[in-house]
């Protein structure tokens, strides 16, 4: 990687927001991402990409910059790093690293899709970046499981490879190490999203062998050269989650550490589906299945595919889980609709993953904070009662759509792998929706679009 590679708004969010050691000692500090999505607000109200702030015409017009800590001064001293930053590429590029902003195209689409303005303003990995869309199965667990948890995790992993699927996990000691191996040893394509060195991570050398046959690919939203603290650990988290199609639950504590955190904060948010290994040996398994996961009853040894197992359990989550018995019969609407319209169609990743026994420190996270009540469907309206399950699910549906499709149109084929649909029913919905007014349909070629599109910012 070259100073040259860097597209221009990267180079531009690099000076603002990137680490390139040494920091404590400067006058100002670089961006974090919250207030880089001010400045980036800021930005797009002026017409202007980050590149621009490189202009006379862009810096002119600081002088109108009125955010709290985002004072002229600051910005002006964060731009003039160019010689700290070019140090820090030559280092990161002796490691095979690369860098990308949120505005690059191969900016994975499922972070912004998740996050939108909280992804991640800068994404640091090395690899092909091909990779970060495969999806697959997050595989999540304690860095103390047992034995037989282990020899678990690694028996799905591999069962994950042999389907196709990609697997993705933090690299900590435990059950992410395990899934990791397991993906390794199967010949399959990993993605390991770190809290910290990755610099010293890309140099490992069995890493370095699946890097070179493309199928692993190592990320982190964190300065390359940091070292552990447990802010990074949790804050990756999210990441894991917001990359895969669905995520696994080997073992939590109850109502602690960071998986427990993770899990929760994903069923709020309804990123993916959230399994948990029922029966599990974690004492937060039951919980986090009464809060909405849904049980993981497979083994490994199974003749049934992980593709079919999945394909049983569209769209459950906290809010379904918290319609108490009309929830089964939402789900059973669901599923007759979809037999009776086609068979399932299994979604397939790119053939490839893997990722080292070299491990990092886990968090040990605090108890995390009482949960917040999840707001109710865009589409439903206050005061309504449910009678027919199949609008209510329909609703439901319409109000996923608004939280996953903020920024962009979509497809049938979107809808699909997003929600875990059969992609007539997702056909069935969309075109229900659009004769109803609620979306706008496009033809040449055929897209939906939400009425009221946000004003999203790369």
């Amino acid at each position: 990687m070259s100073h040259q590679a860097l597209s221009a708004d990267t180079e531009v969010v690099l000076l603002l927001c990137g680490r390139f050691g040494g920091e404590s000692q400067e006058s100002f500090q670089p961006l974090a991402p919250g207030e880089y999505s001010k400045l980036a607000v800021w930005l797009n109200s002026r017409g202007l990409r980050p590149a621009d702030m490189l202009t006379g015409v862009g810096r002119d017009q600081l002088k109108d910059l009125h955010e709290p800590k985002l004072e002229q001064a600051r910005i002006e001293f964060l731009l003039q790093r160019g010689t700290a930053m070019a140090l820090a590429l030559e280092r990161w590029s002796r490691g095979g690293l690369w860098v990308i902003s949120r505005g690059d195209q191969d900016y994975p689409t499922r972070l912004r899709r998740h996050l939108k303005q909280a992804a991640p303003p800068l994404l640091y990995g090395a690899g092909h970046k091909s990779l970060l869309d495969s999806g697959g199965l997050a595989i999540i667990g304690s860095r103390d499981a047992s034995h037989a948890a282990l020899e678990f995790t690694r028996d799905i992993a591999a069962k994950c490879v042999r389907e196709g699927m990609a697997v993705i996990s933090g690299g900590a000691r435990g059950v992410d190490s395990a899934a990791m191996q397991g993906a390794t040893e199967a010949d399959g394509v990993t993605i390991g999203v770190l809290a910290s060195d990755l610099l010293k991570l890309s140099l490992n050398k069995q890493n370095r062998t699946g890097l070179q046959s493309g199928r692993l690919v190592l990320l982190s939203p964190f300065y390359p050269e940091a070292s552990f603290n447990k802010g990074n650990a949790m804050g990756r988290n999210r990441y894991i989650y917001a990359l895969s199609d669905q995520a696994l639950v080997i073992d939590t504590a109850l109502a602690s550490g960071g998986t427990w955190a993770g899990a929760i904060e994903n069923l709020k948010q309804n990123w993916v589906p959230l399994y948990v290994r029922t029966p599990g040996e974690g004492p937060g398994n039951a919980a986090l299945a009464k809060k909405g996961a849904i049980p993981f009853e497979i083994s490994p040894s199974d003749s049934e595919s992980l593709t079919d197992f999945f394909a049983r359990n569209p769209l459950y989550s906290k809010e379904l889980a918290d319609l108490g018995d009309v929830q089964q019969s939402l789900l059973s609407s669901i599923n007759e609709a979809a037999m009776e319209d086609s068979a399932a169609t299994p979604i397939k990743a790119e053939e490839a993953p893997v990722i080292c026994k070299e491990l990092e420190p886990t968090a040990e996270l605090p108890e995390p904070e009482s949960e917040k009540e999840i707001p109710s469907s865009v589409g439903a309206q206050e005061g309504s009662v449910i009678h027919d399950p199949s609008q209510d699910m329909f609703e439901y549906f319409l109000g996923r759509l608004s939280q996953l499709f903020v920024e962009e149109s979509f497809t049938e084929e979107d809808i699909s792998a997003q929600l875990g649909l059969e992609k007539s029913q997702a056909k069935a919905w969309l075109n229900k929706a659009a004769d109803a007014g609620r979306i706008l349909k496009q033809k040449k070629p055929v897209r939906y679009s939400l009425m009221r599109q946000a004003s999203l910012l790369d």
